[in-house]
């Protein structure tokens, strides 16, 4: 199991399944904000894989920082559980594909 560090403390890392990701929704963080709002993808994911609140994982990687940490870590073990899920991936080749497939766009079919 992956894992990364905060403040001397060993979290497990998260698969980005469908629970996950709708988790990270429910905190105002999309997938695609990664690559424009990295902090508070960080600060999330970490919320869920701590199990704690937004207040609290703020706190700590604001200590974390302070003491001369980095997010490198948690970063990587980010990009890590993107890659490794099979969720994530079949999901994010879907929305890579044309958006009007059938499966992207709901339909009526009649029977």
């Amino acid at each position: 199991m992956k894992t990364f560090t905060v403040n001397g403390v060993t979290y497990p890392a998260k698969e980005f399944s469908y629970n996950v990701i709708c988790d990270l929704e429910d905190m105002g963080v999309q997938l695609s904000d990664f690559g424009t709002k990295p902090m508070s993808m960080v600060r999330a994911y970490f919320s869920i894989c701590a199990g704690k609140d937004l207040e609290f994982v703020g706190k700590e990687i604001e200590a974390h920082i302070i003491a001369g940490g980095n997010l490198e870590e948690i970063i990587q073990t980010i990009s890590d559980a993107m890659e490794s899920s099979g969720f994530f991936q079949a999901l994010s080749s879907r929305t890579n594909s044309n958006p009007a497939t059938s499966e992207e766009t709901p339909s009526k079919t009649k029977k």
